[in-house]
């Protein structure tokens, strides 16, 4: 291979995005050229180790700018000295459009309505390499013809680091905050300065500050996330209609996939166990007969978010609204919201009756004092 006594690296003719770019040949001589543009940097690299690094500047290869290089290999002084080295030019300059997004979809539970959905995420971020030789010495072993100019092979890497980190950190996120996929287009803000947090470490590995990441879109499927809509719907209607759906959506899973043996062993694909085959069965007729049979009266409806909640609660268990009771009128028998003085119906006292004689609380509906037999 011929040796090069003028070396320079512009960056790509078409204007497109460049990280790192190897020079071709690797015979130079001391006294050749070496142009380094602004935002750039050139590292001389050799046996695995990465040596003297330039900056920005016109500079003249000699023993005395090749301290490493020539500690390593000996470089006798002076003269056209011919020497061998893997020359790279970095690109220093900040990269704020770089694109990342979810390969595959990735199975996320939603917190609030306890499904499996597949959630699929992009956005974009920008990165500035701040040290050279670490980026260097880790993008050569970790990434496969890291040395070209195009940045897809090294972005495809990153992209692995950020795809590996977006499961847990969305699924940690959404549990703190008791948030649904329904509302979470309102966290995007707080959820990308997540991101960032846990993935800066990540590039710091390679030399890289993360200098803003984004998360613009972070969503199941369409055909799920109508399907998420719908259990919401569902759950208004009462939390007994919403378990019986969420029952047989597992029971058809299980049909469907065939490691478990479909429904006849999806006792078995549950945990379930080989004594348990025989509970396993009534299921079905457990479901059917839940489905035919109106809602029991032990429960009692919040009127805010629709929850069903004991009749022995006084506020939601799932909003913390007052849920509201009734009495019986004594008098008329019709139901009166609980705290009410008057019956709505016929227009009698609901509460005791103190009597005007001796103060003595009767209840109500009785027209003599208990106390003193006076009337009421």
């Amino acid at each position: 291979m011929a040796i090069i006594d003028r070396i320079k690296y512009d960056g790509p003719t078409n204007g497109a995005q460049w990280l790192i770019y190897k020079c071709p040949s690797e015979e130079f001589v001391l006294g050749s050229q070496l142009i380094v543009n602004q935002g750039q940097e050139v590292l001389f690299f050799k046996g695995g180790e990465a040596l003297d690094l330039f900056g920005p500047g016109t500079h003249t290869l000699s023993t005395g700018n090749l301290p490493l290089l020539k500690k390593l290999v000996n470089l006798p002084f002076g003269g056209k000295t011919p020497f061998s080295a893997e020359i790279y030019y970095i690109n220093k300059t900040a990269n704020l459009d770089m694109k990342w997004g979810t390969s595959t979809p990735i199975p996320l539970e939603d917190p609030r309505y306890g499904l499996i959905l597949n959630v699929g995420a992009r956005g974009q971020y920008g990165i500035t390499i701040n040290d050279s030789r670490l980026f260097v010495s880790r993008i050569i072993g970790a990434v496969p013809n890291g040395t070209t100019t195009n940045p897809i092979v090294i972005l495809r890497y990153f992209n692995g680091l950020i795809n590996s980190k977006i499961k847990s950190v969305t699924a940690s996120y959404m549990i703190q905050k008791q948030i649904s996929f329904l509302e979470i287009s309102q966290y995007l803000s707080e959820l990308s300065l997540a991101f960032q947090n846990t993935l800066n470490e990540e590039f710091e590995r390679f030399g890289i500050e993360l200098t803003n990441f984004f998360c613009e879109s972070i969503a199941p499927k369409p055909e799920e996330y109508k399907k998420l809509q719908g259990y919401k719907e569902e759950l208004a209607l009462g939390q007994g209609f919403y378990q019986q759906r969420r029952s047989l959506d597992i029971l058809e899973k299980l049909a469907e996939n065939p490691s478990t043996g479909g429904i006849a062993n999806a006792g078995i694909g549950l945990g379930m166990g080989l004594g348990a085959a025989g509970q396993f069965g009534n299921v079905f007729s457990g479901i059917g007969q839940n489905l035919n049979t109106a809602p029991t009266n032990d429960t009692i409806t919040c009127p805010k978010c629709g929850a069903a909640n004991n009749t022995t609660m006084k506020f939601c268990g799932s909003c913390g609204s007052k849920l509201s009771t009734t009495v019986i009128c004594p008098h008329c028998g019709k139901e009166v919201p609980d705290g009410m003085k008057f019956c709505g119906e016929c227009g009698q006292p609901i509460g005791a009756q103190k009597c005007p004689s001796c103060g003595f609380e009767n209840k109500p509906g009785m027209k003599f004092c208990g106390n003193c037999g006076g009337k009421l």
